[in-house]
């Protein structure tokens, strides 16, 4: 039997920007493949529409909602969809994070900084809100948050709003474990290192390929383990684990899926 049969995962942030596997789209998909029923959910409709329909391609069990993950409504409606459709909700996936807001306090306008805020931490902040109830009331579930390398280590060009985010997602998840243990409730963060996803290459479109590979390396030249970047499925391997039973007492845990670089001199 799949790790998940019988179980039903939301993933808010299912969707890919461009071409290739996103973490949201390997996370939704390999949890499918495990025996989850899935529910893809992202602010654009073609982008959840595209991983749902592979996943039902596979012989999966899926279902494509658009949602704005800084709306509670929106939010709301996707876990009420689950649960329409599937019976229930076993695990939250918050995997919503924006970036791109280089720079120090005196430097990011404060609508850069609400926007850090709102779209990595209050996304979190709200998938957990809307599923809980439903999960204490089938008996428990899993929530699971996405973090980065830059919720603690810190590049040489300033990422002050995004690493405060990612730092806060962590905070959260370890608070909301202690809070929630006594009804089931597991809730775990994945903190991703180098994952060359298109949301890094779309970064990096600018740069010649020449230039583009040069950069790659230097960041693969980072990581001690086999000294490359991994991949979206490397992520979805970790979330699957952390949903499952296997995981049945694993709570409050920040997850390093890094190839070692955390251990690494900064």
């Amino acid at each position: 039997m799949s790790r998940l049969s019988g179980k039903v995962v939301v993933v808010v942030g299912a969707g890919s920007i461009a071409p290739g596997w996103s973490n949201g789209k390997a996370c939704a998909v390999q949890y499918a493949r495990e025996g989850a029923a899935v529910v893809c959910a992202d602010f654009v409709q073609d982008r959840a529409d595209e991983v749902a329909e592979l996943i039902l391609s596979e012989g999966g069990r899926a279902v494509a909602v658009k949602a704005d993950a800084t709306c509670e409504a929106d939010v709301q409606s996707v876990v009420d969809r689950a649960v329409t459709e599937f019976g229930r909700l076993d695990v939250m996936h918050n995997n919503v994070g924006v970036g791109g807001s280089w720079g120090a306090p005196d430097t990011i306008a404060p609508e850069s900084w609400a926007r850090e805020i709102n779209q990595t931490l209050t996304t979190a902040y709200l998938g957990t809100r809307c599923a809980v109830p439903v999960m204490r009331q089938h008996g428990g579930g899993a929530i699971i948050n996405i973090s980065s390398s830059f919720a603690h280590r810190f590049p040489r060009r300033a990422t002050v709003g995004y690493s405060t985010a990612k730092a806060a997602v962590e905070g959260m998840t370890r608070a909301c474990a202690a809070a929630y243990g006594g009804h089931n409730i597991r809730v775990n963060c994945i903190r991703i290192g180098f994952v060359e996803t298109p949301i890094v290459m779309t970064g990096l479109e600018k740069l010649s390929e020449a230039e583009k590979e040069q950069a790659l390396n230097k960041t693969r030249l980072k990581v001690p383990l086999r000294r490359e970047h991994g991949s979206a499925f490397d992520v979805a391997a970790a979330a699957v684990f952390l949903a499952s039973d296997d995981a049945k007492y694993i709570s409050g845990e920040i997850m390093n899926v890094d190839g070692a670089l955390d251990c690494t001199p900064l």
